[in-house]
């Protein structure tokens, strides 16, 4: 098995782990992206159309569309239980921010390698950002 950690800045602090959700495209949390019933991603045509966030740490450039993503991303994680464990995006937008606040799960940016190009659907994901705005550490366990 190989191990890769990277590190970003915490954004929304948490710990948090599971199986990787990689997308190339913008995303968003909003009921008509992502299911509240089922959290299964609703965008046709995107590259994880069908898939299911629950629990799993979901990676995104940014976000698309707008605030309902962050009630949305609030709804799935603290309501429907529906939600992912974890976000990581090369930027998080202040919109998936409050969101994964508000949410309790934590979210990652500002690593210092590309985390579309490193990390892969299927790999085992860490999450540990202890506090907001400081230091946080991914650690990627491919071939678990």
């Amino acid at each position: 098995m190989e191990q890769i950690v990277l590190t970003g800045i915490a954004r929304s602090k948490g710990k948090a782990a599971g199986e990787a959700l990689v997308t190339q495209q913008r995303f968003s949390w909003a009921y008509n992206y992502v299911g509240n019933e089922d959290g299964k991603v609703l965008l046709p045509g995107s590259d994880i159309e069908g898939e299911s966030v629950i629990g799993r740490v979901v990676a995104y450039p940014t976000v698309i569309g707008s605030t309902t993503g962050a009630i949305s991303l609030y709804f799935k994680c603290t309501q429907s239980h529906h939600g992912p464990a974890a976000i990581i995006c090369q930027k998080v937008h202040d919109i998936d921010i409050s969101g994964a606040i508000a949410g309790e799960i934590p979210a990652v940016d500002g690593l210092d390698q590309d985390p579309l190009a490193t990390i892969k659907t299927g790999d085992w994901v860490e999450v540990d950002a202890p506090k907001v705005g400081q230091k946080a550490t991914v650690t990627i366990t491919r071939g678990a």
